[in-house]
């Protein structure tokens, strides 16, 4: 049955939306009118207008609740809104619902003005426990199993999907051999900094793949916000120097066994620190700039960040190899 309605426009399945309060009211004014229209359908958001009915944000029954009563609608709304344009199709607004895991989207026309909203248990056909946080991560992950079914994506469009990211390996590998190359003095007068090429690398990408992950679980939260992003980036940051300075004390005072010098062994602790903290940065931000340029997170993030990582830290590394040992 779902199948036959992939096709139809987000206003074609949008129901009326009863719990709709004005930007410029306060809390206890909002919910004046709230009890004055004796709504009947199910409360899931409370979404904010304007004087004109464009959509401008979106309110939790919780957040509504325990907001002061003098306090301004404006205040405690979320915004901007993951939202469906009327002429999507289901489909599209499904894609959406399986990225961020909201109960329901409102619906909005070419100029913003609320036309209804779309429910996800209208599209799952079946009741949902909303309470139940597992309950409704499975009915989350159904949707994204369902529309990846549909696609139907044949052998070579799979090839042709993935191909050019993982060029980016092949790349981001002969940018690498270069570098070796033009560093190859630092190389040939202290060998043991070869020797731990493939270590330095290793953690890099290791704790890359780590901050992106991070990333991308941001990304499947319910709503973008620049705000939650520069948090989720200084706690990287400050996570990533912490285990650099680790990993790189940890290893360069391995590294003294090998060594007749401190000086390679501190070259490689700094290569460790500057390549780690460095990376992970990246990692944040890589899939964020994907999904705003939306293009596939999951399938591009990894090589990408890859990539950079193994770019990033050998350049850092060698540098300053050669700068503390030349």
């Amino acid at each position: 049955m779902l199948d036959q309605h992939l096709t139809l426009s987000a206003q074609e399945c949008a129901l009326p939306v009863e719990t709709v309060i004005q930007e410029g009211a306060v809390v206890e004014e909002a919910m004046s009118a709230l009890r004055k229209k004796q709504i009947q359908q199910k409360i899931i958001y409370f979404y904010v207008v304007d004087e004109t009915n464009k959509l401008k944000g979106v309110v939790s029954t919780r957040q509504l609740l325990l907001a002061e009563p003098t306090a301004t609608i404006k205040s405690i709304m979320l915004s901007p809104v993951v939202k469906v344009h009327a002429t999507q199709t289901l489909r599209e607004a499904m894609e959406l619902f399986a990225l961020h895991p909201l109960l329901a989207l409102p619906v909005i026309d070419d100029e913003g003005k609320l036309m209804g909203a779309i429910d996800l248990q209208m599209i799952v056909q079946e009741p949902i426990n909303f309470a139940d946080e597992r309950a409704r991560s499975d009915v989350f992950q159904l949707i994204g199993i369902t529309l990846e079914e549909k696609k139907k994506v044949s052998l070579f469009s799979g090839f042709r999907h993935r191909m050019p990211w993982l060029l980016c390996n092949v790349f981001s590998g002969l940018v690498c051999a270069i570098i070796s190359r033009v560093y190859e003095l630092v190389l040939s007068e202290a060998l043991l900094l070869a020797f731990f090429i493939p270590l330095v690398l290793t953690l890099s990408e290791s704790t890359s793949m780590q901050s992106m992950a991070q990333s991308l679980q941001f990304l499947r939260g319910p709503r973008f916000s620049w705000k939650r992003i520069q948090y989720l980036a200084f706690r990287e940051w400050q996570l990533s120097i912490l285990l650099s300075v680790s990993l790189g004390l940890l290893v360069g005072a391995f590294s003294l066994l090998w060594g007749d010098s401190y000086l390679p062994s501190v070259a490689i602790g700094c290569g460790i620190l500057g390549g780690v903290t460095f990376s992970s940065i990246f990692a944040i931000v890589i899939p964020i700039g994907l999904n705003r340029l939306r293009l596939d997170p999951k399938v591009a993030s990894g090589p990408l960040v890859l990539m950079i990582a193994d770019m990033l830290t050998t350049a850092i590394y060698l540098s300053l190899a050669t700068w503390w040992l030349i």
